[in-house]
């Protein structure tokens, strides 16, 4: 469905409106205490499928790929890549966001060119999920454990010959962040009817949770973690459904239950893995808000959110899909989706916009901050939130005041140069006098 030539203007004054907000988005990337996550990642390496893959799958015997036009029509340079959209994807604005390039797709590099990349790889594959038999019945594909497999051999063969010294790369893992979006192909490949929901959901996440613990083990210690999305309200299934365009409810209280579960199993093991921090992406939330109030019925939006760009003739059949000899609709950006199961290159920036600028995408709620439990004298005079001691978490080591069950305290220096706080009688940390100005004489 093309956008009504009425509306053209309207929607060419929203791009434009959405273009402003990219540059305040990389200028506010520029000023630390503004930045989302800390900032100053060293590098960003990503594991996941068709959402984020950069192009790995083109090198992998397999049907899925999107290693050609409509593919990429706009992306840098107008040519496809093996992203699965017209453009970037959400992997991609992560990256510009915190001044990184764009990390690129490991089946696709040499070893020369591995051993000279220090700001981050793409290990993501379509068609894969957690679980290694996912996909497989659509070609070869890197599963979550082979992706790791291949961190790790990145670590071995290459970063060790970049950073000499034991304590220069752990400093350049603990420095870098490490995007997870994967999971969904599980669901779609391997789960059915005559599976228990929580049953299912638990194993997924044994095994999503095994590999974060061997990631963490490996070095890394931030983690930008991309829930599941709304399988019920993808093309393929609106087209399906009664009425047409309405969300297969059942199939999206599926994923809700992984959801929750995974945020809980977040907090947990942020208790246990030592100086490691989550932010969770809600993509889920994102999807249904780009549908409008409801998604039990079709949107009235401004933008077309049930049928693909390509094909622009969509028959809603299970695995019809974006092909060579495919024709796209001539306004992508007008689209929610462009391929029957990926977003546009204009989904994914209103995803950064929701994520970095509006910050009601990716948010640490109170269970996924680090452990900092002080209890803070009533004397304080200016108010510590839990932003503050998160800034605190992802800056220095997540350290805890005296009067907390682990008996640890945060160190002077730290609170003295970021709230400037001194410490009392029993340990912890109170509002000290503000710094005084000295006036230009």
């Amino acid at each position: 469905m093309e956008l009504p030539s009425s509306l053209k203007p309207f929607f060419l004054l929203l791009f434009v409106s959405c273009l402003l907000n990219v540059s305040t988005i990389i200028s506010q990337s520029l000023k630390q205490e503004d930045v989302l996550f800390g900032g100053k990642f060293q590098a960003l390496y990503v594991i996941g499928d068709s959402l984020v893959d950069s192009g790995n799958n083109n090198y992998l015997p397999t049907k899925v790929k999107s290693n050609f036009a409509p593919y990429g029509s706009d992306f840098e340079g107008g040519k496809p890549t093996g992203r699965f959209s017209n453009g970037k994807t959400i992997a991609d604005y992560i990256a510009i966001y915190y001044g990184l390039p764009l990390a690129p797709a490991y089946m696709g590099l040499s070893e020369g060119q591995k051993n000279n990349i220090s700001t981050g790889i793409n290990y993501a594959s379509a068609s894969c999920g957690v679980f290694p038999a996912t996909g497989k019945q659509l070609g070869e594909c890197l599963s979550m454990d082979v992706q790791v497999n291949y961190f790790k051999e990145t670590i071995d063969k290459n970063l060790k010959k970049r950073f000499k010294t034991k304590p220069e790369l752990s400093k350049h893992l603990a420095k870098s962040l490490f995007m997870i979006a994967i999971g969904i192909n599980d669901y779609v490949f391997l789960y059915n009817k005559t599976i228990d929901p929580n049953e299912f959901a638990e194993k997924l996440l044994h095994e999503y949770m095994t590999q974060i613990q061997r990631l963490q083990r490996l070095g890394a210690r931030k983690f930008f973690i991309n829930n599941l999305k709304p399988l019920g309200c993808y093309p393929n299934t609106l087209a399906r459904n009664v009425p047409s365009g309405s969300c297969n409810e059942g199939a999206n209280l599926l994923i809700s239950i992984f959801n929750t579960k995974l945020r809980k199993a977040l907090a947990h093991f942020k208790e246990k893995l030592a100086y490691t921090s989550f932010l969770y992406s809600d993509y889920f939330k994102f999807m249904l808000g780009l549908r409008g109030p409801s998604s039990n019925q079709a949107s009235s939006n401004l933008m077309d959110t049930t049928s693909p760009c390509c094909p622009s003739v969509y028959d809603g059949g299970q695995y019809t899909s974006c092909t060579p000899d495919s024709i796209a609709c001539k306004v992508p950006d007008s689209h929610i989706f462009f391929d029957p199961f990926h977003p546009t290159q204009m989904a994914n920036f209103m995803y950064a916009i929701g994520c970095f600028q509006e910050r009601r995408v990716c948010k640490f709620s109170s269970l996924l901050l680090p452990s900092l439990r002080c209890t803070i004298s009533p004397s304080h005079r200016h108010a510590i939130t839990p932003l503050h001691l998160f800034k605190l978490a992802v800056t220095e080591l997540p350290l805890l005041c005296s009067s907390s069950p682990s008996r640890r305290h945060l160190t002077l220096a730290t609170a003295r140069l970021h709230f400037n706080l001194v410490r009392n009688d029993i340990g912890c940390y109170i509002g000290g006098r503000k710094k005084k100005r000295r006036e230009k004489k």
